[in-house]
């Protein structure tokens, strides 16, 4: 598990190299415009013409809120950045009487819009697409992730999670993109690489959970809790205390670790000699879901959390625009996957995790330290789940039950993928995490977790012990 461990270190040095520290802004403070370049938040917004998504340079937008009255005017690339001294609530609209003659106007009901700007947050974008009768639906203020899961908390939320806009099509979350046979390819290419990244950094979730049920038989309702720790200890140290966002990060996997560690030797273990069935283990994991779910609630609050991450694109290729967070959270994740894979296959411990996994009562027979191999995957699973919500945090806004939220597609990967199995978790997670992205092609936004339970479903039905899983003799 060292390799585990210096792999997740050496990944996250390379984590967020550009992006800046938080600094944790008084939310009494009344926002006033300031120099976007000193400034702790921002906005950025974005004037485009819809037809072929080029900025519209000359126009005046104004930003209101909070006893703020500041205005931008976009450059040549179409875009105006207004900075702001605090984080608050703001108005954004477009001055129509700057508007080029021959540009059109926005889209309706787009200008003006409602956007959060948290602490530490720079260049959250508004977009603003002009067409000659601004016939089209207005896209959403917020900022851009490409997350398969919950949209991102710069936008405004009405107590759900706000999925995100795609900024190329400027479609809006909730609804089905119109797809039409000139744009197919252009929406379907950014959903199935988005899908991917999202697909692997829930398999760092999931891998855990696979080996916790492996080893223990442990279905495991309050895995969700150990991604949302990583979020909030993510925030905590960078946003709160100002830590360099790298060495957050490390703190975070190894408190992550430790909480595992914790869990394990003060409840899991005890109950595990008390030989309590496994029916009730799960309604224990059930009640202490819970119990942190309203922990976190009551420490960090309810409201919508961020860390921060710029939009700017750092790849594109074609139709597809990844931030940096993006890029960096599908190659530590790969780093990752693929050293879990060769502690699996090559080392001491993983050998034996896969021989408790098999059969636990013949690897305690063979000598094998079963209680010390169930400790190393607790820990190894609750760092991964903490490095997990680190990047969600940095994919999307973070809440108390971000976990919680997750859940249901962790659950479903590792069931498809086969239960008990690492690398079963991590084909399922894929599978789920591109499925519900492509789904939202033709399904409404909110219905993205039903194709992903359906998908299940089917292939259960196909094959019950899941891609990867072995069928049981029973009797």
């Amino acid at each position: 598990m060292w390799a585990l461990i210096l792999a997740v270190a050496f990944a996250c040095t390379a984590l967020l190299l550009s992006a800046p520290s938080a600094a944790h802004a008084d939310p009494r403070a009344a926002p006033q415009a300031v120099d976007p370049a000193s400034a702790e938040q921002s906005l950025l917004v974005w004037v485009r013409a819809d037809a072929d998504k080029t900025g519209i340079a000359g126009v005046t937008v104004k930003v209101s809120g909070g006893g703020v009255e500041a205005t931008g005017t976009t450059g040549a690339d179409g875009k105006a950045e207004v900075g702001l001294s605090a984080p608050g609530s703001f108005t954004v609209e477009v001055d129509a009487s700057t508007i080029p003659e021959g540009a059109g106007v926005p889209r309706a009901g787009s200008s003006p819009r409602e956007i959060d700007v948290a602490a530490g947050n720079k260049n959250v974008p508004a977009f603003f697409f002009l067409s000659p009768d601004g016939a089209a639906a207005g896209a959403a203020g917020s900022t851009p992730a490409p997350s398969a899961s919950a949209g991102a908390g710069t936008g405004t939320s009405t107590g759900g999670e706000t999925a995100a806009p795609d900024t190329e099509t400027g479609a809006v979350s909730g609804t089905a993109e119109a797809v039409t046979q000139n744009n197919f390819w252009k929406i379907f290419w950014p959903k199935v690489v988005t899908g991917l990244i999202f697909g692997l950094l829930l398999a760092l979730a999931a891998i855990g959970l696979s080996l916790i049920y492996g080893t223990t038989g442990l279905n495991n309702f309050a895995h969700g809790e150990l991604v949302t720790f990583g979020a909030l200890m993510a925030y905590l140290f960078s946003n709160v205390l100002g830590l360099n966002p790298v060495l957050a990060i490390v703190i975070t996997v190894i408190l992550g670790g430790a909480f595992g560690f914790a869990q394990d030797a003060a409840l899991w273990k005890p109950l595990r000699k008390r030989r309590l069935g496994l029916v009730p283990l799960m309604i224990v994991t059930i009640g202490l879901s819970l119990a942190l779910r309203y922990l976190f609630q009551f420490i960090f609050g309810a409201d919508r959390l961020t860390l921060p991450n710029s939009p700017a694109p750092v790849l594109v290729v074609g139709p597809v625009s990844l931030k940096f967070t993006d890029v960096a959270g599908a190659v530590v994740s790969v780093v990752l996957l693929l050293a879990v894979a060769y502690v699996l296959l090559y080392t001491k411990i993983g050998k034996a995790t896969r021989a408790v996994s098999d059969n636990r009562s013949l690897a305690a027979a063979s000598g094998i330290d079963v209680e010390g191999v169930i400790r190393v995957v607790w820990i190894g699973g609750a760092a991964l789940a903490a490095l997990s919500g680190v990047f969600i945090a940095y994919y999307q806004s973070l809440r108390w039950d971000t976990g919680a939220s997750i859940l249901l597609l962790v659950f479903s990967a590792v069931v498809l993928g086969g239960l008990g199995t690492a690398f079963g978790a991590l084909i399922g997670s894929i599978v789920i995490g591109v499925f519900i992205n492509v789904s939202t092609m033709v399904l409404p936004e909110n219905m993205k977790y039903v194709a992903a339970l359906v998908v299940m479903i089917v292939i259960l039905l196909i094959r019950p012990q899941g891609i990867l899983g072995r069928k049981d003799r029973i009797g």
